[in-house]
């Protein structure tokens, strides 16, 4: 009798783990050289060369600029908006003639993730690549040019946080612990005001076993528990 109470104890602490299991969650964000955003990721260079198929060159530090009104505010305390140059804020001076700019940042992931969401502010708009822009598959964000008033009014823009899921195709890439890029393909538009910001959350399962198998392993010994008193009880 006491090794079928115990079989159903330790069996009811596995089934009753599997609802305690958690997940993981590691952040990324935006910020220039000089600054810590304090998270997996490097500081967010520029490439003044541009980037292509072949890759990204000319990488230089990036400049976090002041989030001025009527800019949407950072992201977190701790990201930043970045840009090509200083003073590229609103009523910064520094006019930023159109184009596309590309910015990047590096992180390493500690384990394969299963989901993975990214926050964006732009001014004009931007799109987002993981591990390089010659990878199709690897779009995280799309920008979408509107009419152009304080930034392009459709999403990303400076006004309003734009929240993009990766898809299962950006997904497969992520699901792989190690190094990884972001590329932010930042477009100016109207000869005005000119920068982004960013964060973003990789979530993984724990480093705890799987509650799947917790679950089997729980009800396996729940089961042989009441296999066990069914023939302790016949040979009675």
């Amino acid at each position: 009798m006491k090794l079928f109470s115990r079989l159903s104890a330790v069996g009811a602490v596995l089934v009753l783990s599997t609802a305690f299991a958690s997940a993981t969650t590691y952040n990324l964000g935006s910020y220039a050289s000089g600054t810590n955003f304090g998270n997996i990721n490097t500081p967010v260079v520029y490439f003044a060369g541009g980037c292509t198929s072949g890759g990204c060159t000319g990488a230089q530090a990036a400049f976090n600029v002041p989030p001025t009104a009527p800019w949407n505010a950072s992201l977190t305390a701790t990201s930043s908006w970045v840009s090509s140059a200083a003073n590229t804020d609103v009523g910064g001076g520094v006019v930023v003639p159109n184009g596309h700019y590309f910015f990047g940042t590096a992180f390493t992931l500690p384990e394969p993730i299963t989901a993975f969401q990214i926050n964006l502010l732009a001014d004009d708009t931007l799109t987002v690549y993981i591990d390089g822009i010659a990878v199709p598959n690897g779009l995280l964000a799309q920008a979408a040019p509107g009419p152009n008033n304080t930034c392009q009014d459709l999403t990303p823009n400076c006004t309003q946080v734009s929240t993009f899921n990766a898809g299962p195709l950006a997904l497969l890439i992520l699901n792989q612990a190690g190094p990884h890029t972001l590329v932010f393909d930042v477009s100016q538009i109207a000869l005005r005001a000119f920068g982004f910001d960013f964060t973003a959350t990789a979530t993984s399962p724990s480093a705890v076993p799987e509650p799947g198998t917790l679950l089997l392993l729980g009800t396996g010994l729940i089961g042989s528990a009441g296999s066990l008193l069914r023939r302790m009880r016949a040979t009675k």
